[in-house]
């Protein structure tokens, strides 16, 4: 516990050296002067509740160092930052999902790696943190993130005579046609899994992402030759087989004629389900946990890693990862970097974390796992073994995984055919987002 502590103390030095070297090297601060290193106001927007954050601003702030803090409702956010940023009027600082993040990188100022070292960097964030990281520096300090796990209602299992939980998906095939049940007129009224549509799974992309990255595929890359993002899901032969095992293993619940069919487009949505205590396995957020037991004080369940590939010994997840990034745009660099710095130190994002359920994506603080409490111990795990893709539009790549799982089901096209048309309409969508300048 010592050499932990140690190495955290001089992981945070190199961060607040990284930090300040920074702003010298930005020209925001000049040696030798009477300067001010951090002054003014800087404006931050996110969509974390006033009550939760102002507590975390007030902390952040210093003598000379205001912090205006503006809520934003999360349906608007996008659209009132898109038309700040056109009139110039935009905050110097905001708090994004890592894939509103990408999508707006033309528009943040970047922290070159002369100021801020990529081994830093990596040394300090989750893996999943170098989303954030370019050819030449960061676009954001990485803050929280939540992953992905399997919730499992304790009941339904045990009345099966099932004593083990899954831990790797090919036991679900022994699994589903123990634990679910049908009526007399053959509808699904026990489910075993919350798995293989789209419309009534809330996370039906980021879970079949899992099991695509978790088969090796990155879903999104980089073109050697032309330095562009490409998608790999049909990227070659190998992927294409790896991708279609994927998708053929998700889609197989929604099929009548396999021995894992547990779900159908007619089911209420996974949560709901799961929560009248009629599913065995839900996958969804971390930060969930509080609203199913609020919605049902009496449902009796455990929460555990998501399944991983047997074959595999890299265990994965995916993460919804927030970070703030600087608008390129600020009138004041030196006091932005100096908050957000500050907002994404340890000490604030342990605590926030833990207030939104979600995990820190600092790796100074997931290293001290609260071993008395099982649930945090298990988010922390989680956010260790997270992983996202190259996501820049994530509406119109919700419409593009719904095509694929609904063409599959339907059997409007093979599965081949159904990656190769998510391929192209990947690929169209990065074009017309990250690739336009290059």
């Amino acid at each position: 516990m010592k050499d932990l502590g140690i190495k955290n103390i001089i992981t945070g030095i190199f961060v607040v050296a990284a930090v300040f070297a920074l702003m010298v090297f930005s020209g925001v601060v000049k040696l030798g002067g009477n300067e001010d290193v951090a002054s003014g106001t800087v404006t931050v927007w996110g969509t974390i509740s006033n009550q939760t954050f102002r507590k975390y601003i007030d902390q952040a702030k210093e003598k000379n160092l205001n912090i205006n803090y503006i809520e934003k409702k999360p349906a608007t956010f996008e659209t009132d930052l898109i038309n700040a940023f056109a009139s110039g009027t935009g905050p110097d600082l905001f708090i994004m999902s890592h894939e509103g993040i990408l999508r707006h990188g033309d528009k943040v100022f970047e922290i070159p790696y002369a100021s801020l070292p990529r081994d830093v960097y990596e040394s300090t964030y989750i893996d999943e943190a170098r989303l954030f990281l370019t050819d030449t520096g960061s676009i954001a300090f990485p803050m929280t993130v939540d992953p992905l796990v399997m919730y499992f209602n304790k009941p339904l299992i045990a009345s099966s005579f099932i004593l083990d939980i899954p831990e790797y998906w090919d036991e679900l095939g022994d699994f589903a046609p123990q634990v679910t049940q049908f009526t007399g007129t053959g509808e699904v009224s026990i489910s075993a899994a919350s798995l293989g549509t789209y419309d009534n799974i809330p996370h039906a992309k980021a879970i079949l992402s899992t099991l695509i990255l978790q088969n090796g595929v990155n879903i999104v890359g980089e073109n050697t030759v032309s330095g562009k993002k490409q998608s790999t899901l049909s990227l070659d032969d190998v992927n294409v087989e790896r991708t279609s095992q994927a998708l053929n293993f998700y889609t197989s619940f929604a099929n009548f004629g396999t021995n894992t069919y547990s779900w159908n487009e007619a089911l209420i949505d996974a949560q709901n389900k799961f929560i009248a205590g009629e599913v065995a396995l839900y996958f969804g957020r971390a930060s969930e946990v509080e609203n199913i037991r609020r919605k049902n004080p009496n449902l009796d369940f455990g929460v555990q890693l998501m399944p991983q590939v047997r074959e595999s010994t890299n265990r994965l997840t995916q993460g919804s990862m927030t970070g703030i990034a600087i608008n390129k745009q600020s009138k004041n660099v030196s006091a932005s970097i100096a908050v957000a710095s500050k907002l994404t130190s340890s000490s604030i994002t342990e605590n926030l974390s833990k207030e939104l359920l979600v995990a820190p994506a600092q790796k100074s603080v997931l290293r001290n796992k609260p071993g008395d409490d099982a649930f945090r111990t298990l988010v922390f795990n989680s956010a260790i073994i997270s992983a996202g893709w190259f996501d820049t539009d994530p509406e119109r790549t919700d419409d593009l995984f719904k095509t694929m799982i609904r063409n599959v089901n339907t059997g409007a096209q093979s599965t081949n055919d159904a990656i190769n048309r998510a391929t192209a309409d990947l690929n169209t969508i990065l074009d017309q987002t990250i690739n336009k300048g290059r």
